[in-house]
Formats: C-alpha cells, sequence, structure tokens
C-alpha cells in the first residue's frame, strides 16, 4: 500500500509552500518550548522540529529545480515565435528519446501521435498561442483521440486556460502544458518512462 499524504494536511501545505515556512515552523516550535518548559527541554523542542527542517529542505530543494521567472518569460517568448509543429517536436522529444514512436496525427485536432506498446498520446500545439483556453479544443482533441484510441493527451496552452477546460483535461487524461512544464520539456528536464 502506498503512502499518499492528504492535500489538506499541515506537512502537505508546507511541501507546497515556500521553503522558508517551514523554517518558520521549526523555530516557532524551539520558541514556545523554550517559553513554556523554561529551557529544561529545549531538546524535546529541536526534536519536535526536526520534521519541519526536514520539509524545508525538500521543498527548498525542489523549488531549487524549478525555472526562473526570467526563465519561464524567455521560454515562452521562444515558443511564440516557433511555429506549431516545431513546439509539438519539442514535447515529442523526451518521448521518442523513451522508445515511443512519432507520427504525424491526421487530423485536425492535434499534431503528433506518440505510441509505444498499449500507450498511444497525442499532442496538441494547434492553440497554443491563443490568449484563453477553453472546453471546445480539449473536446476536440479527445473525440479525435478516442476514434484513434489514445490513451493520454498533451495540450500546450500557453494562456489563460478556463476552469471548465481544466476539470475538463482532469476527467480526460489530458495534461495541460503551461509554461513551466514547456520550460522543462525545452530545457530536456523532462523524464518519460
Amino acid at each position: 500500500m502506498a503512502f499518499k499524504m492528504a492535500q489538506g494536511s499541515l506537512f502537505a501545505i508546507l511541501m507546497r509552500s515556500p521553503w522558508w515556512y517551514s523554517v518558520l515552523f521549526g523555530f516557532a516550535i524551539i520558541g514556545i518550548s523554550l517559553l513554556i518548559a523554561g529551557g529544561q527541554y529545549v531538546v524535546l523542542g529541536i526534536f519536535g522540529a526536526l520534521p519541519f527542517f526536514g520539509i524545508a529542505g525538500y521543498a527548498g530543494y525542489k523549488q531549487s529545480l524549478r525555472p526562473s521567472h526570467e526563465q519561464l518569460l524567455e521560454v515562452v517568448e521562444q515558443a511564440r515565435k516557433m511555429p506549431a509543429m516545431q513546439v509539438a517536436n519539442k514535447i515529442a522529444q523526451p518521448y521518442i528519446d523513451g522508445r515511443f514512436d512519432s507520427t504525424p496525427f491526421k487530423g485536425n485536432a492535434a499534431e503528433l501521435e506518440l505510441e509505444r506498446g498499449n500507450r498511444k498520446y497525442l499532442v496538441s500545439t494547434k492553440r497554443f498561442k491563443a490568449a484563453n483556453t477553453g472546453v471546445e479544443p480539449l473536446k476536440q482533441m479527445v473525440a479525435a483521440g478516442e476514434n484513434a484510441e489514445a490513451t493520454g493527451y498533451l495540450y500546450v496552452a500557453l494562456g489563460t486556460v478556463s476552469d471548465a477546460a481544466r476539470e475538463y483535461a482532469q476527467q480526460n487524461d489530458v495534461e495541460i502544458i503551461e509554461a513551466e512544464r514547456l520550460a522543462a520539456f525545452f530545457g530536456g528536464n523532462v523524464q518519460v518512462d
């Protein structure tokens, strides 16, 4: 049985927050133990704070891997100058390196079809420069994918994605690739199993 942390737990929230939040919690626990026990049991306070310092280290490491705001803007600007097929090929490259076959998709809903074994993904970059993304392009891609027996979808959107589109994507195995994820593809930092 795999351990899964509740999304609303304090530790899960701290892992998604800036690393120094956890450090503050750790020092607060040490400070409270000093006040309550008058310094006699400060060791217990330190042991109580260790998980928070561990989370701070983990969160700091994960945050150091994320691209900076300037890097994101640079990748978005670079992508906006590229044709859709070139962006699709950038996204397909880690899959090709992972021994997926890449073929042009026959239809208007996607550019590429990535296939390995019983897994098949459609890659759509047709409307990645659009300012707003709604549900309709996702529905078109999923409908085309059902005909092609796709098991997953990759949709690039650099503009605003509506809440309805995000909900539809979650329900239909559509990964919406936005600026941060696109930067990982452009930087070659995506591993495909």
